[in-house]
């Protein structure tokens, strides 16, 4: 009894499901929620509020949020099961079109009725790097350690490249040294 889930098939002994309430990676939000509306949220039920809004630092609030409307407490989910689908469907609306991952990073292809934050639910770490439409953009830590990046109105084509910190400086030293260790 998986609430959203319906049964497809059985294959090599497993039943399998599929989730009628997803949410695609790549998708934009309307409302934001600030750092201290988030902390007195119910911890339990953080997840559910990121389904309605980007939790948001006080620095990227005032860069973004004129994209973005508050989330003030009248429109905060009251968590139910109809409330969570709601709200996965409306991420659902604007979310990309195309998401395709590859060694070095993800490609995703989004068309936004308005200039926004462009969410993905892949852990921000050192190293990433970003691109909209070809030009550099900042990638920013949202929703307590995940990742989003500003994109106009319109066709967007949003890439993440990962270079683990460190790469180009470990290949150049051991280069040397094996460079070293010949001449020796």
């Amino acid at each position: 009894n998986l609430p959203y889930y319906e049964y497809v098939d059985s294959e090599n002994g497993f039943d399998v499901y599929e989730n009628t309430n997803y949410v695609p990676m790549g998708f934009p939000y309307e409302y934001y929620v600030t750092p201290l509306d988030f902390e007195s949220y119910n911890e339990e039920n953080r997840d559910r509020l990121m389904m309605k809004a980007i939790a948001l630092s006080d620095e990227q609030v005032d860069e973004y949020g004129s994209l973005l409307e508050p989330l003030t407490v009248d429109k905060m989910p009251l968590l139910s099961e109809e409330e969570l689908k709601t709200d996965a469907e409306d991420r659902r609306k604007e979310s990309c079109s195309e998401f395709a991952v590859d060694s070095s990073g993800f490609t995703a292809e989004i068309t936004l009725n308005r200039d926004n934050l462009v969410f993905f639910s892949v852990p921000f770490e050192k190293g990433w790097s970003a691109t909209v439409n070809g030009e550099p953009a900042e990638g920013e830590q949202v929703n307590v350690g995940f990742m989003a990046v500003k994109a106009d109105a319109g066709e967007n084509v949003i890439r993440f490249t990962y270079e683990p910190p460190g790469l180009k400086w470990g290949l150049v030293i051991s280069f040397v040294s094996f460079s070293l260790l010949a001449g020796i």
